[in-house]
């Protein structure tokens, strides 16, 4: 990914390895026209995807460094309009990876970035995803960390005007022990509450 000056503004160019370029531009061309925050698609070449810049402090540092309820708050807004605009019938489309540096609060309001991996599936999985990169970057699990955790969530049930708190908690559980395979060093933390979320919220958040 290269951040390009041009002669109007600067751009995003961004080049795939996976073969799914086509796939973005569509994604966050149909993102756009229902209204959502997302970059807009400007230019799609081969293996080359090109959209507007968007200045902006990234989630993961916002929340991670900064514990901010603003960006917690707007992800899971961002994700319940995700949710309700983009779809087919039953089906809804998922970000598919919602991780907290795929979003950026930008004037005010959060952005997603990233939906190379957008599908249609179970809602509940984006949310699950995003808790479960919440939890599980550092510092860890912490009561702050599940209180950020807790907002995202309440905020994606009060957009979408359905309570997921419970519902969602196998989701992040799977999320966490997808996690713990790629954090060796800190496995048999992450096992640990992925097992714990099994059967309940802690009574720390």
């Amino acid at each position: 990914v290269w951040i390009v000056e041009t002669d109007v503004r600067p751009v995003v160019v961004k080049r795939f390895l996976s073969g799914r370029c086509g796939h973005e531009f569509e994604a966050l061309l149909q993102a756009k026209q229902a209204g959502l925050n997302v970059p807009y698609p400007l230019h799609i070449a081969s293996d080359y995807l090109v959209t507007e810049y968007l200045e902006g402090e990234s989630c993961d540092i916002l929340i991670n460094h900064m514990f901010s309820i603003e960006a917690a708050d707007g992800i899971g807004r961002w994700l319940a309009l995700f949710h309700q605009k983009l779809g087919d019938g039953i089906n809804r489309k998922l970000m598919a990876d919602a991780v907290l540096s795929n979003f950026i609060l930008h004037e005010g309001s959060v952005y997603g970035l990233d939906l190379e991996d957008s599908c249609l599936g179970d809602p509940l999985d984006d949310v699950g995803r995003a808790a479960a990169s919440i939890l599980g970057s550092e510092p860890f699990f912490t009561p702050i960390k599940f209180d950020l955790c807790h907002r995202m969530i309440a905020s994606y049930s009060e957009a979408s005007n359905s309570d997921i708190m419970q519902a969602v908690r196998p989701f992040v559980s799977k999320h966490i022990r997808i996690d713990a395979s790629r954090k060796p060093l800190f496995r048999r933390t992450f096992m640990a509450a992925a097992r714990s979320l099994e059967r309940q919220w802690p009574e720390l958040a």
